[in-house]
């Protein structure tokens, strides 16, 4: 399991991707709206919700250093493989961020914005709430709140 703030800065999962397994992405540290992090715009509308769009800049790139200085694993083209795959589910896509976890979001409407050059890609992507908008959770809640986690109904995120 990648870490944040070592292995990468947001880790992305979805029961289709990667079989099931959760995919680290390191961001783009030069970014001027939001380096190294996730921007969240939330839109309430009266007597429907709320809907949400997170944008986050990927870098992709071979020899990319993590956050903590190691190597990271992937190449690039595996990393954009990966993210592809993620980008294509409308619904379900959980997103691990350094303020909490974000659950069923999905790629729909602007997904990405991307430039290619020989030594890296930057993928300005977004996702939205394909759904009833959830704040984001402790990711220790989150763990705990799963059929066999130790919370009961009252006392898990679910509740």
């Amino acid at each position: 399991m990648p870490v944040i703030g070592q292995d990468c800065h947001i880790i992305l999962s979805h029961p289709s991707v990667n079989a099931g397994e959760p995919g680290g992405f390191v961001l783009d540290s030069a970014s001027k709206l939001r380096p190294e992090g996730i921007m969240l715009t939330r839109q309430f509308i009266s007597g429907q919700g709320v809907t949400i769009w997170i944008y986050f800049d990927a870098l992709l790139a071979d020899s990319l250093l993590t956050p903590a200085g190691g190597l990271f694993p992937d190449t690039r083209s595996e990393q954009y493989a990966l993210l592809s795959a993620y980008l294509q589910e409308t619904e379900g896509i959980t997103l691990q961020t350094a303020i909490g976890t974000f659950v069923n979001l999905g790629a729909v409407g602007f997904t990405s914005h991307e430039y290619h050059t020989p030594a890296c890609s930057l993928v300005k992507a977004c996702l939205t709430n394909a759904g009833v908008y959830f704040p984001p959770v402790d990711p220790a809640m989150l763990t705990l709140s799963v059929w066999d986690g130790s919370l009961t109904w009252e006392t898990s995120y679910w509740r």
